[in-house]
């Protein structure tokens, strides 16, 4: 399962497409389910299928964890499963990037001209908006005008 494991490691500021990656990923090897899905929770200890649930998410949490930069590791090392992580994950990056999108906003809003060069400022701009557009915020022309 680790042999093409996305490359990129979240950090701060990637959650968006790290997420979709590691989804695409989990979803291609069989295994969002032990995220999302019939698998999320493990049967009860006694249950015969107990042992092979929890390989297989050892394997999910490995992956999760090889993915993360280790100083983001701290949010999932003492989870159990894999969709505790996703959760813990999730969790911590919605907060990030709701006030990144209203910085980013605001950004946009204060962008003036000034001394600089055409070039520049239209890449200023479109910058801005690709940072958006990464976070599925949509940007409509009229506000890039």
């Amino acid at each position: 399962m680790g042999s093409s494991l996305p490359t990129e490691k979240l950090d701060r500021r990637n959650y968006a497409s790290w997420s979709y990656k590691m989804h695409q990923y989990l979803l291609g090897h069989w295994h969002w389910s032990y995220v999302e899905g019939a698998n999320d929770a493990a049967p009860d200890f006694t249950h015969r299928d107990f042992l092979a649930w929890e390989q297989s998410a050892s394997r999910v949490l490995y992956c999760i964890a090889s993915s993360v930069d280790d100083q983001l590791l701290s949010y999932i090392r003492d989870v159990k499963t894999p969709k505790e992580a996703w959760g813990n994950l999730k969790k911590v990056f919605a907060a990030i990037t709701t006030a990144k999108k209203l910085q980013l906003r605001q950004e946009l809003s204060n962008v003036r001209q000034k001394h600089l060069h055409v070039v520049y400022y239209i890449a200023w701009i479109n910058d801005i908006c690709d940072s958006l557009a990464s976070m599925t915020v949509t940007v409509e022309e009229n506000e890039m005008v």
